[in-house]
């Protein structure tokens, strides 16, 4: 879409319809651009076609120009971009200046939220029309309420996602449709606070009206219970609300039916569909009746740049000469003990080549695939993007019962991703201040390359600084006041079409 229109554009109906939806599939089919009108509103097929237009959506908004993995990731420091990524360099740590942006202008997404307002939107149609349709054209209320959780569940993950990488956002909880186009008058940023209330209020309504996957794995690409209270968890605990963090971390874990996955299967939690302690993921697997799929269309389940971003060499046949690498002497061998099994599960050594570093590949996606494997060409890789799972949520809990001193059962929840990686204990803290600091590295070697590690560090600076130690400088940047851990918006697209919009503090002075 030209980037001359507003993210308010997308407060206009959008609508996806999912044609020839597989039973087995989540989505197969591209968007098609109309109005939504009480014709459309007529039916739980209807319904589920909007729904499923919602997780769609989602999709192709953190997939984007790599975005889930840049802001999730790649500016954690953790990862050095492929040497062909010459304008990802001043995004990452270690750089002089450090995480400059100066060649963010040509990222395209990386500072408009545009594409995530289409996603609410979606969310906002959902929420302001099922409410309103009669129980009899639903198989039971059950359904029909099922679909209302959905959307609110949507809804605030996305303003929690917006939250966590620009800072306040615009908030607004309708769609507006044709007759108001034209006539929507600019708005202004909320404060963060506000919205994740908000977000949270939606949430515990969308609670009631779920009930648990119960160990049910295929029920893990569309939102039950257990990824409401994963969700609950996470915007608690972002709001330093630990003791709430706490309630809805034993949520999930004591009645949402989830086991960690055993290490002898470990890679298996990324398969799709396949392991018991994914909590909700996005699909992303090959689809053969999508259309879209071949050319690796920006709507198609599977594409080989996402997960491949971390991948080169005989692990994709040689597909890539280039990936993401955490260098020598870097993350991962500050870390890990190398009798982790996690060590020896997921990242292989890599020599220099092609201008990349030596150092360590991520192989957590590596269920790798031709399309047309008798030419070996078109390849993808079949894995989903999976955004809570267990391990995360364990951690979290470690975090929230260290952050409320609590260390003993801080240290008993910690202990369960250890223990299956091989490993008793790394440290052993005696203080919150050092078991918050090893809960942050247990997230990191749990969590690298899931798109999770950068806002760990963000949510627990004021405590333990970690992003000064990174690579972020010591001039103020990082405080509550500055906020230069958010992204800078483009406010040259953005601000004709909304005048009330501002830029992030520490931005509006550090361009």
């Amino acid at each position: 879409m030209n980037k001359k229109y507003s993210f308010l554009k997308y407060f206009l109906p959008i609508l996806v319809l999912i044609l020839s939806i597989s039973c087995k599939k989540f989505i197969n089919e591209p968007p098609i651009t109309s109005t939504y009108g009480s014709a459309f509103w007529t039916s739980q097929s209807a319904v589920d076609q909007a729904s499923l237009a919602m997780y769609g959506q989602l999709r192709a908004s953190l997939r984007s120009s790599g975005s889930y993995f840049i802001n999730g990731d790649l500016t954690s420091g953790a990862f050095v971009p492929a040497s062909n990524q010459w304008n990802y360099m001043t995004i990452r740590a270690a750089n002089n200046p450090p995480f400059n942006f100066s060649y963010v202008p040509y990222l395209g997404d990386l500072q408009d939220w545009s594409r995530f307002y289409r996603v609410i939107a979606q969310a906002n149609l959902v929420l302001q029309n099922v409410p309103k349709m009669s129980s009899s054209l639903f198989k039971s209320e059950a359904d029909k309420n099922k679909y209302i959780a959905e959307a609110y569940f949507i809804r605030a993950y996305t303003y929690f996602y917006i939250t966590r990488i620009w800072g306040d956002p615009v908030y607004v909880t309708r769609s507006y449709d044709d007759v108001d186009y034209g006539n929507i008058p600019p708005i202004p940023r909320s404060k963060e606070n506000v919205v994740l209330d908000s977000c949270i209020a939606d949430l515990k309504i969308a609670a009631s009206l779920m009930s648990f996957a119960g160990g049910d794995v295929s029920k893990t690409i569309r939102a039950n219970k257990g990824s409401v209270s994963a969700l609950l968890a996470h915007i608690y605990a972002w709001k330093h609300d630990y003791a709430n963090a706490h309630i809805y971390c034993q949520e999930v874990i004591n009645k949402g039916g989830y086991a960690l996955q055993p290490m002898a299967s470990y890679t298996d939690i990324w398969k799709g569909q396949t392991s018991n302690e994914s909590i909700f993921e996005i699909s992303m697997q090959y689809n053969e009746n999508d259309q879209n799929f071949s050319g690796q269309g920006s709507w198609a389940e599977a594409q080989f740049g996402f997960f491949g971003t971390f991948l080169k060499g005989d692990v994709v046949d040689n597909a890539k000469g280039n990936c993401w690498i955490s260098p020598d002497n870097g993350m991962v061998d500050w870390f890990f003990d190398y009798a982790d099994n996690r060590y020896n599960t997921v990242w292989t050594h890599v020599a220099a080549s092609n201008g990349d570093p030596s150092g360590y590949m991520l192989t957590k996606y590596t269920n790798f695939q031709y399309q047309k494997p008798d030419t070996k060409t078109l390849p993808y890789i079949n894995n989903n993007l999976v955004l809570f799972r267990l391990s995360d949520i364990l951690l979290l809990d470690a975090e929230s019962l260290a952050s409320t001193g609590d260390l003993v059962n801080a240290r008993k929840a910690l202990s369960k991703t250890e223990i299956r990686a091989g490993v008793a204990t790394y440290l052993d803290p005696t203080n919150a201040y050092d078991m918050l600091d090893e809960i942050v590295m247990e997230r990191g070697r749990e969590l690298f390359g899931e798109g999770h590690w950068y806002y760990d560090l963000i949510r627990t600076e004021a405590a333990q600084t970690w992003l000064e130690a990174v690579g972020y400088p010591g001039n103020g940047r990082v405080n509550a006041t500055n906020k230069g851990y958010y992204w800078p918006l483009d406010m040259g697209t953005l601000f004709p079409y909304d005048n009330l919009l501002t830029q992030n503090p520490w931005w509006a002075t550090h361009r």
